[in-house]
């Protein structure tokens, strides 16, 4: 088996939700050992969402955790407690790495940020994703990904027309988009850190990440004073762009003629009449007679038609018709991986693949402190009776206080 490019490197993982987890995850499927620490009263939230209905353990049954938190070994320690606080600091000399999606001043209040952490190992490199930073006039607030979206200027570009009104372009996007940059910063400095031999402290702020999707608009906006246009599925640099709705319930696709000559291949393949007066209503026309055209055909087969002649398409694929996708199905993108609490489904893979390795989930999500022991006595070396005060003074613990979930 070929080896992946992250193993070997430890990481202490003390995220939350989804931006955090989905960078530590992408870092686990990489080839890192990731230990995902939570407290036992101060615990990962995205266990409450969506858990299978029914079970005695519903904190280790959850769709989304087990999705964003699969390839990784669960330790729970309360760092706020001086016990937990300890265990921890024991633990860095053993990471690489350090990452949390904390409020901005929460690492410095338990007395772990970065100059304590490199008192502990030198090169320590730590991540810290605070929505707005740890520094500048809005570090205290507290950052998700909905009201990043907003803050971050993107949506001053989502939306319908001119009036004003932005919409949201999904769940939480400013999430998958700075765990993403979160995991390229981590093999940045670890680059770095192979070179020079020191570690790095890196002020991840997701809004300023999701902002830089944006460069443009801020270029336009600072160069000539452009305010941001509502285009809806338009986009000005090619000559038609819409999405439209075919036959079936909420079944959706989204095409686009980059010049003349794409539209007029689409309208033969169509039976839709190509001409076009020429004008600022041409827009209007295509969006017409494509809506009259595909609305009692299957977007499946029209999208297997347009891309057939070189056209860009795209089938709308919502969470029934994504998994039947056939494209993902030929690139092995969903995995089953079997689970002590629920029943296998589909989860998807990494969506990449490296010419020097092939990266696949192996294990499903930990169960809330399954590796306290592991970890405790293996890696730190603690005796069975320090564990049991651990456990005594509620540090660690094999279930969550107060779970409320349901």
């Amino acid at each position: 088996m070929k080896r992946l490019p992250l193993e070997g490197i430890r990481v202490a993982d003390l995220t939350m939700m989804w931006a955090g987890p989905y960078a530590t995850r992408i870092l686990a499927e990489m080839g890192a050992e990731v230990i995902k620490i939570e407290s036992p009263r101060a615990w990962d939230n995205i266990r409450t969402l969506i858990p299978l209905p029914g079970v005695d353990e519903p904190w280790n049954a959850s769709y989304y955790f087990n999705d964003y938190n699969r390839d990784k070994k669960s330790l729970t320690l309360d760092l706020a407690h001086p016990l937990g606080r300890e265990t921890f600091l024991r633990l860095v000399p053993h990471c690489d790495v350090v990452i949390e999606n904390y409020r901005a001043d929460v690492l410095d209040n338990l007395r772990l940020g970065y100059d304590v952490l490199r008192q502990a190992r030198p090169d320590i490199i730590l991540v810290s994703m605070a929505g707005y930073g740890k520094t500048g006039a809005e570090r205290s607030h507290v950052g998700f990904g909905p009201i990043i979206e907003q803050m971050s200027g993107l949506a001053s570009m989502t939306g319908y027309g001119d009036d004003g009104v932005p919409f949201k372009t999904g769940i939480s996007y400013g999430d998958p988009v700075a765990g993403k940059a979160a995991a390229a910063a981590v093999a940045l400095a670890l680059i770095a850190r192979r070179r020079t031999g020191r570690g790095a402290c890196i002020d991840l702020a997701q809004r300023e990440v999701l902002s830089s999707l944006i460069g443009e608009a801020f270029v336009a906006a600072s160069l000539r004073g452009e305010r941001p246009v509502h285009r809806g599925n338009r986009d000005p640099r090619w000559f038609a762009q819409g999405v439209y709705r075919c036959a079936g319930e909420e079944q959706w696709l989204a095409v686009t003629f980059r010049t003349r000559g794409d539209w007029e291949r689409a309208a033969a393949l169509l039976g839709i009449d190509p001409a076009l007066p020429g004008g600022p209503a041409d827009h209007d026309l295509i969006d017409a007679r494509l809506s009259a055209a595909l609305a009692d055909r299957d977007p499946q087969d029209v999208f297997e038609l347009l891309a057939g002649a070189g056209i860009p398409a795209g089938r709308v694929l919502d969470t029934v018709t994504i998994h039947e996708d056939p494209h993902l199905a030929a690139r092995r993108y969903w995995v089953e991986l079997p689970h002590p609490r629920m029943h296998p489904w589909k989860q998807p893979r990494t969506a990449w693949r490296l010419r020097e390795a092939d990266p696949w989930p192996r294990r499903h999500a930990p169960l809330f402190g399954e590796h306290n022991d592991e970890i405790l006595r293996g890696l730190l070396g603690l005796t069975g009776e320090q564990v049991e005060e651990l456990r005594r003074e509620g540090v660690i613990g094999n279930a969550p206080v107060n779970p409320g979930v349901g």
